[in-house]
């Protein structure tokens, strides 16, 4: 397959006409249809641009064996990606629907005896929250990556219209979800302000996680689906490099897990805390965000 071949492919991969391509290139379409029926070809120069225009290299375009079904393989992409973003959402929701649960529980007025009662009913209610959501994470990570293994790198799908597309939708969501947190962080000092409820009560603060949890699912998700349309930065995650740094974060976060564990044991055997011990694993999961976002900033750089 032969340059002529190839740039169709490209062009039709972008949604893209021989006019649209020859007005970026600053060329007629008479040139951009000899090229692709192959009566001619392009200057080095317009060859670079063209480059630049679908994220390959010249001998890619030159020598290349390119996808014909464009449209299968932006379809597989897509399913994955929007199952990968609704899956990680409802996870992240599902934890956070269950810490929900655990406060209403553990802010039940009564004896102490009633109250540590209700407490280990909350924390085997967050636990059995936490074993549904953990399989969601590992198998969207699993189906993830050996995607990834599949295809290291796609042709960029979408155009600059799908993009500008999405880029409205997603403002209005982040806004929606910022003005729920808003709305969470003034119920919750009106209501202990003023004194609605007393200073043990927990309803402002289980009210304030639920609306904490619509909030975060809004932004986990928009926030997969807008990496969705960043082709470039998949290529650049799935290279060698970004293997590398992947698995130093993965033995990174496996010593903060095993540590993680330790501590709750040890409170627990020790002290006798298992009724708050159990803080040290999202604790453990933040530190390991963390540590996800400094890589990541790090390769960026």
């Amino acid at each position: 397959m032969g340059f002529s071949e190839n740039l169709q492919i490209l062009r039709k991969m972008k949604n893209m006409s021989q006019e649209q391509l020859a007005e970026k290139l600053e060329v007629s379409r008479q040139a951009v249809s000899k090229w692709e029926s192959g009566s001619g070809y392009p200057e080095t120069e317009k060859l670079i641009t063209i480059c630049e225009i679908f994220d390959c290299s010249i001998d890619e375009i030159l020598k290349g064996k390119l996808s014909e079904d464009s449209n299968g393989d932006k379809k597989q992409y897509e399913n994955l990606m929007n199952r990968y973003s609704k899956g990680i959402a409802l996870a992240v929701a599902i934890i956070l629907i269950g810490t929900t649960i655990f406060m209403y529980f553990a802010g039940i007025p009564g004896t102490e005896e009633i109250k540590d009662k209700y407490s280990i009913m909350g924390v085997a209610i967050l636990l059995l929250f936490i074993v549904v959501a953990v399989p969601i994470f590992i198998v969207l990570g699993i189906e993830q990556e050996n995607y990834k293994r599949k295809n290291p790198k796609l042709p960029n799908f979408y155009t600059e219209d799908e993009i500008e597309k999405f880029n409205p939708k997603f403002a209005k969501a982040i806004a929606i979800a910022v003005m729920i947190n808003i709305l969470s962080a003034i119920q919750l000092i009106f209501l202990y302000g003023m004194e609605i409820v007393n200073d043990e009560s927990t309803i402002p603060v289980v009210i304030l996680l639920a609306m904490t949890t619509i909030s975060v699912f809004i932004y986990v998700y928009y926030g997969i689906q807008k990496s969705k349309y960043d082709i470039e930065l998949y290529n650049k995650m799935s290279s060698k490099l970004s293997e590398e740094e992947n698995d130093k974060v993965g033995k990174i976060c496996g010593v903060i897990m095993i540590i993680a564990t330790m501590i709750f044991f040890i409170c627990g055997a020790v002290y006798n805390l298992w009724h708050i011990a159990w803080i040290v694993y999202p604790i453990g999961g933040m530190i390991c965000g963390i540590v996800s976002i400094i890589f990541e900033n790090k390769e960026n750089n």
